[in-house]
């Protein structure tokens, strides 16, 4: 009898060291590090392709429920076509432990999609409205860090985040907007969320294809009072910056459309921005000198748009530059525009 204890004992003991083990290796897996990795990898089998060093795209990565129909030879076609889609990261994004501009802490959200959105959060007081940044392509949060600190510095409560697929956020490629729009309605549900802006007004500042995708975002939303579209293009697939010709656009909307489901034409504020009369205050700043979104285009989007809308040309700027070559005016003319929507 006292060797089958003992031999119970030992089994026990045997269990109690393979469970140990085992949670181990959970602890492991879902560590926030090999967590984020192994949300990548399942976010690259979910979209259509997985992109390799080669650089052609596997097949093998294909979601049996929207599987390609180009073969190998047309997919590295279109990789080489659409490098516009992927461009990359300039700098690294610093710590935020070293951004002493504005008082940031580190914040991150899923878009719709399941892709983690990684930002800072700055809270000027609870309940303060808020400015939601969106920088161009290519850039990320740290683009928008100075025009975040003005506006902080003003009394607003500022959050800026990385795109879907740049800075330290997931995702495949760059929809010039189309996805992107989702990343900021997201955005607005977690500050809906967060306890010290439940029920704070927000407004959304813009550059570029930040612009392209807060116009589409304001067309999906009532919650966005006020706008800032800086250098907004009509229609981003037009931007020659960003697509050179026909042939390259062409490739970016069958490749978005392999990848994401959405047509990337349809990234076009021109289309909606007539949506937000009544509800989303508009403000357009251009530079006279912007070849990629010139101001004819400004010019377009103003008369379709809504009431109520006003408009501002930097003369001498060119694309994206109205904040840094007529500084001291614009944090003026865009901290009096916020204060008129979004201050009760």
């Amino acid at each position: 009898m006292q060797q089958f204890y003992k031999w119970r004992l030992g089994l026990a003991l045997s269990m109690m060291f393979v469970l140990s083990v085992s949670w181990c290796l959970h602890a492991v897996y879902v560590s926030p590090v090999n967590g984020a990795a192994a949300t990548l990898q399942q976010v690259a089998r979910q979209n259509t392709w997985a992109l390799e060093s080669d650089p052609l795209i596997s097949s093998d990565t294909q979601d049996t429920n929207n599987a390609s129909t180009l073969n190998q030879s047309e997919k590295s076609e279109l990789f080489q076509l659409t490098q516009g889609l992927r461009p990359g990261q300039s700098t690294p994004i610093p710590p935020v432990r070293d951004i002493h501009v504005i008082p940031a802490f580190d914040v991150s959200f899923y878009n719709d999609r399941g892709n983690l959105i990684s930002g800072w959060l700055a809270v000027r007081a609870p309940q303060a409205p808020i400015v939601i940044l969106t920088h161009g392509t290519p850039g990320d949060r740290a683009d928008m860090l100075q025009r975040s600190a003005f506006l902080y510095n003003h009394g607003y409560t500022v959050l800026l985040f990385d795109f879907q697929s740049y800075g330290l956020s997931q995702g495949i490629m760059s929809t010039l907007g189309m996805v992107e729009s989702s990343d900021i309605l997201a955005a607005i549900d977690f500050l809906h969320a967060y306890p010290d802006t439940t029920n704070s007004k927000i407004g959304v500042l813009g550059l570029s294809m930040g612009a392209t995708a807060s116009v589409l975002a304001a067309a999906r939303s009532n919650d966005i009072s006020a706008l800032v579209a800086d250098s907004c293009p009509v229609d981003a697939t037009r931007v020659p910056g960003d697509v050179p010709n026909d042939q390259v656009r062409d490739a970016d909307r069958q490749l978005v459309e392999e990848v994401y489901g959405v047509d990337i034409t349809q990234a076009r504020p021109i289309d909606v921005v007539n949506k937000l009369a009544g509800r989303t205050a508009l403000f357009f700043v251009n530079g006279d000198n912007d070849s990629q979104t010139p101001l004819a285009g400004m010019n377009n989007l103003y008369q379709a748009a809504g009431s109520p809308k006003q408009s501002w040309v930097v003369s001498g700027a060119g694309h994206a530059q109205s904040y840094s070559i007529a500084t001291s005016d614009y944090e003026k003319r865009v901290n009096q525009f916020f204060d008129t929507y979004l201050r009760d």
